[in-house]
């Protein structure tokens, strides 16, 4: 028997019982407590509410079950890592002595029933005194208490329960004697000496005695008292915050949202919160801005998945349906449905200060109290774009003000591009942009994300030579390659790829690349100059060959006729000057107001863009639908969302991160869970076939937009 609000591992203990035959089942408990908040433990003022029977094997009867001599287990935890909510110690005794009152006549109310406390949340602030509580185990975390050192806690076994613990096998140190030809092995006897399988982690138990020495000087009482007035103070403050039209910003999840008695809370604040119309901010967009603040938190069901489903009010077929929509623990699908999928958990300790929470309470209320009025000035932002007549758009289109500032190529994925006056375009769009890309030996595709050092990596390629060059501090020598030759080249090879961008029927393309590979002394030139083995390899086909939805299921890809490069999302990234330029005036007053260490100009290449324009109003690209720029006609597919990838920047050859520009952009540029900067640009679908190999865009030209 466990509670609902029980961790995965936990529940796990539950796959022993009923891969041996015994019945599990799910509780649900119910104290009732005093007009000061204090429990009246006694087995008349808890309630116990039984959910459905599990059981593997119906006709197996286990020895002593019919006579009520067997041995139970009720499990729960000290703390809630879910809400925070706290259950009473004297639940040990309740069980112990009145499991058949409290249980009502259940068939299994009967027989010898033991308990196990997981204390690995609730023993900082809370630990059980053994002394007055009879528990028979007690699973602790050194992590939990502490925070260092990780994956090292303790099972706290009471004497009597040790002898009716089994264990099958057995490794060094837990035996006193085995011989190898023979079914021979003496086990030792000292219950510690007979679990602690092979050489236990003692450097890690050495630095245990630090972490108790501070919680001696401290005292539990001190702890527990600072932590539980710093939830209370975080509650207060969150539940306190309105958007703009009066609605509730956050929903709290502990005993208060369920109405369900408790001793108290402890020190973690879980939460969801909701925009100005009702729908939910997903917890991974949470969590996601609060790392562009420096502050971590942990997101999703935290391995507590009754707890979950209780506070949330996920039913078993919402749970079902979201697996068959493709969620799993830790994924990104924080709604599904309009409903959350888990929530975010503000967790304290006894080294948590006022200013932590004060820290955190202002970072709701920029970033999630009402909407920023930037979005009203008359653009449309738009994430993605939507479905619209393609023909006659020549003819809705006017003079934006507008001109080609720069264009930009980037021959090799994710390293640093060059700038040039005029380019010839192609079928997938800037000639030579983004054909090449760098594999490790194990396949991964190589990015700034997880190799930063690629922006140091410079590129160029001659138009007249037919040379792709390149150069990096890390190698000597400059490495040039012809592009129009095949004398490099040493065989081909096929792999897919999803496309990161999602289609309006709610699908992501599955495209099939056929690369050419180059021989081991430039494959070795790379590995040198990113400081890994790796690959470089060459686009010479691309096929859209099959779509996927969130959940796995098979579609109709659109525009399956456009052949693509290794692009992220789309052929073209555009973004304007003046848009960085306002984006640039908040940085730096960000910078005033903090004093942040960081530059605060960026410069338009931060962004990684293929075309820069100049001359017309900041963010007035966002409600652009076509464009055309010389001769040729675009389809604007919506903005950009960026990562973390733009807050790499160079300082004395080295690449450094910060929090900007991205902290800034999501105050003021973030669309449901996205930041957007910048638009994604294609070819018109109607003007495709004006598009020839003599096609060129050049710096200079005008660019002619409609927003309809």
């Amino acid at each position: 028997m466990y509670t609902m609000e029980n961790h995965n591992s936990v529940l796990g203990i539950r796959e022993y019982a009923l891969n041996q035959g015994a019945a599990a089942f799910a509780v649900d408990i119910k104290e009732a407590v005093d007009q000061d908040g204090a429990s009246r433990s006694s087995v008349n003022s808890v309630k116990v509410s039984q959910h459905p029977v599990q059981r593997r094997n119906e006709a197996e009867v286990l020895e002593g079950e019919l006579t009520g001599d067997a041995y139970n287990l009720f499990a729960y935890p000290s703390e809630c890592n879910f809400s925070g909510v706290r259950f009473s110690l004297d639940l040990v005794n309740i069980v112990k002595q009145n499991a058949e009152k409290i249980l009502k006549g259940s068939p299994y109310s009967k027989g010898r029933w033991m308990v196990l406390i997981d204390a690995a949340k609730g023993c900082a602030t809370q630990p059980p005194d053994l002394s007055i509580y009879p528990v028979d185990f007690v699973a602790i975390s050194f992590y939990k208490l502490f925070g260092y050192p990780t994956g090292l806690g303790a099972l706290i076994i009471r004497n009597d329960a040790a002898k009716l613990l089994k264990k099958t096998y057995f490794s060094g140190g837990t035996v006193a004697a085995s011989i190898a030809d023979i079914d021979f092995v003496r086990r030792r006897d000292g219950v510690e000496e007979h679990f602690e399988d092979g050489t236990i982690s003692f450097l890690s138990i050495a630095s245990i005695r630090h972490g108790f020495k501070i919680f001696n000087t401290l005292t539990t009482s001190a702890m527990c008292r600072h932590i539980m007035s710093l939830a209370m103070f975080l509650k207060k403050k969150l539940l306190a915050f309105r958007h703009e039209n009066g609605e509730s910003v956050c929903t709290l999840y502990d005993n208060t949202s369920l109405k369900v008695s408790s001793h108290d809370s402890g020190s973690i604040v879980s939460l969801n919160l909701k925009r100005p119309d009702g729908s939910w901010f997903g917890y991974r967009e949470v969590e996601k801005l609060a790392s562009l603040s420096g502050i971590q938190l942990r997101t999703g069901c935290f391995c507590n998945p009754g707890a979950c489903a209780k506070y949330l009010g996920l039913s078993h077929s919402d749970l079902l349906s979201n697996l068959e929509a493709g969620h799993v623990c830790w994924d990104d699908n924080d709604v599904i449905n309009g409903k959350p999928t888990g929530a975010v958990r503000v967790s304290f300790g006894y080294m948590s200060t006022y200013e932590d929470a004060k820290k955190f309470i202002d970072f709701i209320r920029s970033s999630f109290v009402s909407i920023p009025s930037e979005f009203k000035k008359g653009y449309l932002l738009r994430a993605k774009s939507n479905p619209y007549p393609t023909e006659g758009i020549e003819n809705r289109l006017s003079s934006s003000g507008c001109y080609l500032k720069s264009i930009t190529i980037y021959p090799i994925k994710s390293c640093a591009g060059f700038s040039v006056q005029s380019w010839p375009l192609s079928s997938a769009g800037l000639k030579y942009d983004r054909e090449w890309l760098l594999k490790s030996w194990t396949g991964e595709i190589l990015t700034q994300k997880k190799v930063p050092e690629m922006s140091l990596i410079s590129t160029f390629i001659d138009l007249n030579q037919q040379i792709l060059s390149v150069e990096s501090p890390c190698c000597e020598g400059k490495l040039q390659i012809k592009v129009d030759s095949d004398s490099y080249l040493c065989g081909k090879e096929e792999f897919y790829l999803h496309s990161q961008r999602l289609q309006h029927n709610g699908y992501f393309s599955i495209i099939r690349y056929e690369v050419r590979c180059y021989e081991n002394e430039i494959d070795q030139w790379f590995s040198n100059a990113v400081g890994q083995p790796c690959s470089l390899v060459r686009c010479c086909h691309s096929q859209y060959c099959s779509t996927l939805s969130n959940n796995g299921s098979m579609g109709m890809c659109r525009d399956v006729d456009s052949r693509v490069n290794f692009a992220n999302e789309a052929p073209f990234l555009l973004i304007s000057e003046e848009s960085v330029s306002d984006l640039n005036n908040r940085l730096c007053s960000n910078t005033q107001k903090h004093s942040v260490g960081a530059p605060a100009y960026v410069n338009p290449m931060r962004f990684r863009p293929n075309l820069v324009i100049s001359g017309g109003e900041p963010y007035a690209e966002d409600g652009w639908r076509n464009l055309k720029i010389g001769n040729t006609y675009f389809t604007s597919l919506g903005g950009c969302n960026r990562c973390q990838m733009i807050n790499f920047y160079h300082q004395t050859g080295q690449v450094k991160k910060t929090s900007e520009p991205l902290a800034t952009l999501a105050s003021y540029r973030r669309v449901k869970g996205k930041i957007l900067f910048g638009i994604l640009l294609r070819y018109d679908p109607g003007n495709r076939a004006g598009l020839d190999t003599n096609s060129w865009l050049t710096v200079g030209e005008e660019v002619h937009s409609n927003s309809e």
